[in-house]
């Protein structure tokens, strides 16, 4: 019979840094695609904006929507 040896994971502070900074990073492109989402169609007039079926009311709705793939809109 062989002897198996089970590892875990090595967390060392460094390993948790990099995951910290590189959600911290993700988080920041997000909020800067959704501001730049939003102030794009905020430009549209409202016939631009019928035409792609959003109504100006969910303008904040439909980009958050699509910056973080469906989640709801949180104010």
């Amino acid at each position: 019979m062989e002897a198996t040896q089970t590892t875990t994971p090595n967390r060392n502070v460094f390993s948790t840094l990099f995951a910290d900074y590189a959600e911290a990073r993700t988080e920041h492109f997000r909020r800067r695609i959704f501001a730049k989402t939003v102030h794009d169609l905020e430009a549209l007039n409202d016939r631009q904006l019928s035409d792609i079926g959003v109504p100006r009311a969910e303008i904040k709705q439909r980009a958050y929507q699509s910056v973080y793939h469906g989640a709801p809109y949180r104010q």
